[in-house]
């Protein structure tokens, strides 16, 4: 006899398939001028977590910061090739196309982020 169809269960616990690193570069491809509490609040980690993730995201290329004024924004270099090996022949452009921008601005309340 045939093994039945399983029915999707609901989620449970905080994790997600994507990391805090992927969350941030679609926030910024939403919105590049928005502030490190903005992505943050979105994001569901603190501004501290933001600004650690923009560094490395930097600094890998992935990000360009441009000081306007007071404020910055932030250019993705969608030719950057993700890092792991297993999707390293997909560039940050095709993670964006396939995911598309979060809605800017909403918040995510930290107890329910991986749900």
């Amino acid at each position: 006899m045939p093994a039945e169809p399983r029915t999707p269960q609901p989620v449970t616990g905080a994790w997600t398939f994507l990391s805090n690193h992927g969350h941030v570069l679609l926030c910024i491809a939403a919105e590049p001028d928005q502030t490190l509490a903005a992505i943050a609040g979105q994001v569901g980690i603190t501004s501290r977590a933001v600004q650690l993730i923009l560094a490395d995201l930097i600094a890998g290329g992935y990000v360009e910061r441009v000081k306007t004024g007071r404020r910055n924004h932030y250019s993705i270099n969608p030719a950057s090739q993700l890092r792991h090996p297993l999707e390293s022949h997909h560039s940050v452009a095709d993670l964006i196309a396939a995911l598309g921008p979060p809605q800017p601005h909403r918040k995510v309340n930290r107890r329910n982020a991986g749900t």
